[in-house]
């Protein structure tokens, strides 16, 4: 139900033309194509860490245990040392491309994207 009035507002926004809004979206539209993307690449070595957690021998733990403790997979954050742990796959094409739109990638080569981003979270 609070989709229809977003939509309504969205699609007004479009009808006016505003360039500050169209940007926006745009924006969304590409950081949800780098979301996909990402997910896209990072859901097979989830699952093969879920499979491993779930199958190791003598364990206590569920594939919901397992499941639950790789649900931010490749997310990126912080190490027990303190240290940072980028995320995955943020160097993908669509993710480039969605970084250089907010201009953070201005002559900046996208192997460091992750170094830039280590820890950047697309909730």
């Amino acid at each position: 139900m609070k989709k229809a009035p977003l939509f309504s507002v969205s699609l007004l926004a479009l009808v006016v033309g505003s360039p500050a809004i169209s940007q926006t979206a745009s924006l969304e539209e590409l950081r949800q194509r780098c979301e996909e993307a990402r997910e896209a690449k990072i859901a097979p070595p989830r699952e093969a860490a879920i499979e491993e957690c779930a199958s190791r021998p003598r364990s206590t733990r569920t594939r919901a245990d397992c499941e639950r403790i790789y649900a931010d997979f490749g997310e990126g954050g912080g190490t027990v040392d303190g240290g940072a742990r980028p995320a995955m796959f943020i160097d993908l094409p669509e993710c480039v491309e969605y970084f250089e739109a907010l201009g953070f990638l201005e002559d900046k080569l996208s192997a460091r994207v992750s170094q830039i981003w280590a820890g950047a979270s697309f909730a």
